[in-house]
């Protein structure tokens, strides 16, 4: 039982920091409960057999550096849109230069 959540801990905590390095950052928040209450459970479990295991503490610090990356990007890290008056200005022109382009065209009728 111990190994299971030893297993589940180190694989969610894993996860999670690779989804807290990416863009997917926010996703990383379930990961980061499941390796927090993996990492409590096996706790439980050392508490009740009187052994120690040094996989607790990877995976918490794991899940620590991920719930920081996310808290990061979440805090500091804005998605900022841009100015929506230049990209219509210059979806017309394009459409414009796309009109000339086929008005240019000679398209051989003889088939």
């Amino acid at each position: 039982m111990k190994k299971l959540f030893i297993i589940l801990g180190f694989i969610s905590a894993i996860i999670a920091v690779l989804l807290a390095v990416t863009p997917l950052s926010n996703l990383a928040i379930i990961p980061i409960v499941l390796g927090f209450i993996s990492g409590l459970i096996i706790i439980y479990l050392n508490k009740k057999e009187q052994t120690k295991t040094k996989s607790i503490q990877y995976i918490f610090l794991l899940v620590i550096i991920a719930l920081a990356l996310t808290l990061y990007k979440g805090l500091f890290v804005s998605n900022e849109v841009g100015d929506i008056e230049q990209l219509e200005q210059r979806e017309d022109e394009n459409l414009e230069d796309s009109k000339e382009i086929l008005e240019g065209l000679e398209i051989d009728e003889d088939l």
